[in-house]
């Protein structure tokens, strides 16, 4: 299988079925309320009740290769899964997911009202004007999703800058697990963000860090903010604010009604790691954080090997702001992972998509186990995908266990 991948549709391999430790508990029909949770598991978009627990399998499924975004509606009614073949919806209550006619790609969002379709169409990159040679936009396009009739979105203009060529990408195990969750390990992760009037965040200037502003009515673009990190920021489940790190280890929290901003100091004794990931708890009172550290076993190949691998590894602590007194708490920590590809937040529990490090393939190749010509799409090489484990930290800290592996694209409900 050709391992290439596109960055903002974010194609990547993925790795072998993994058994999951957790048996269904009851069915989510009938019982919206139960549903906290949305994760693929057993390559199927799952259902879950706070603690993580899976209720019913709605749908889609997935084959080898295949990654997605899960997003909830604001008022928690309705799952989106945006894949490349197509965006699927579903609902609380349960039932098999249908597809929405059209094909919309992967980095889109609905308008708060729920009324229009926002979306890159990342196959046809123009060059970002003529002080920019070396950078892309994609076209912008807005739909009238009350009808979603399969028609093509309405071009309003063009967004990005990002760097020409990064578009596609190859990625090959701990980095192909984590890609298809949503984006690199990095400050890219591609991202729409819509505010109460015109204006859509986004993503802007992959690889560099930048958070866009995007003008719908009149296709005018705009560098907001060149300090944020968008591949770590998230919105909270109401969908009024946004939350992300900066470059100087400030938490910055956008308000998307008002515009205004809060910057929180994370100072922490020993240094703040880099930010990976951030999730707002239901109650929009908390952000919980993931940092990275220098890995307590880092990985190092004693030759260069017949194909590129990831070494890339991490000590992880889990933290947890309190938005209204400023207070920050350790929760957990764990050692030499390759990195956290999404993480969500129920009323009693902060759960992470771990992915590992690709520690037993550096480890082969140092001891000569590795045939000489491999390549990583040779099935024979499929023993060497890393595992996910579907984290579990209690919200007020402590033990964390892994409750299940194979397990990404974790979607926290809204609660009301």
């Amino acid at each position: 299988m050709n391992p290439r991948s596109r960055w903002l549709c974010v194609l990547g391999a993925v790795g072998s079925v993994l058994a999951l430790a957790l048996p269904l508990v009851g069915t989510a029909r009938g019982q919206p309320g139960d549903v906290a949770l949305a994760y693929v598991w057993q390559d199927t978009v799952t259902l879950a009740d706070s603690a993580g627990q899976p209720l019913e399998q709605t749908g889609p499924t997935f084959t080898y290769g295949q990654g997605a975004r899960l997003f909830w509606t604001a008022d928690g009614r309705m799952l989106y899964i945006a894949r490349d073949d197509g965006l699927y919806a579903t609902g609380a209550t349960g039932g098999a997911a249908v597809q929405v006619p059209g094909f919309y790609g992967r980095t889109l969002t609905l308008s708060q009202d729920g009324q229009t379709l926002y979306y890159l169409e990342t196959v046809s990159p123009q060059q970002a004007g003529e002080q920019y040679p070396d950078r892309v936009s994609f076209p912008f396009r807005d739909l009238d999703f009350s009808v979603a009739d399969g028609s093509t979105g309405r071009l309003t203009g063009y967004f990005g800058r990002f760097q020409a060529g990064s578009s596609q990408v190859a990625v090959t195990f701990a980095a192909a697990l984590y890609v298809r969750d949503g984006g690199l390990l990095g400050s890219g992760r591609p991202n729409l963000w819509p505010t109460y009037g015109s204006n859509v965040f986004g993503t802007c200037c992959f690889p560099d860090p930048g958070l866009a502003l995007y003008n719908v009515g009149t296709g005018d673009f705009t560098i907001y903010d060149a300090d944020f990190l968008p591949g770590a920021a998230t919105t909270n489940p109401a969908r009024t604010h946004l939350a992300g790190p900066t470059v100087n280890s400030v938490l910055r929290v956008i308000d998307l009604i008002t515009g205004g901003v809060r910057d929180y100091e994370i100072a922490i004794a020993g240094g703040l790691g880099v930010i990976e990931r951030v999730a707002w708890s239901p109650d929009n009172a908390f952000l919980y954080f993931i940092a990275r550290y220098a890995s307590t076993t880092p990985l190092a190949l004693d030759r260069e090997p017949a194909f590129p691998v990831d070494l890339r590894s991490a000590d992880i602590i889990l933290y947890r702001l309190n938005l209204v007194t400023g207070v920050i708490r350790e929760l957990a920590r764990r050692p030499d992972v390759y990195g956290v590809s999404s993480l969500a937040a129920t009323e009693r529990y902060v759960f992470a998509v771990v992915v590992d490090p690709n520690t037993l393939l550096v480890n082969d190749l140092n001891a000569r186990r590795v045939w000489p010509g491999a390549q990583p799409t040779d099935p024979e090489m499929q023993v060497y995908m890393p595992a996910t484990h579907l984290w579990r930290v209690p919200v007020e800290g402590g033990a964390g266990e892994d409750i299940a592996e194979n397990v990404w694209g974790l979607a926290a409900r809204p609660v009301r």
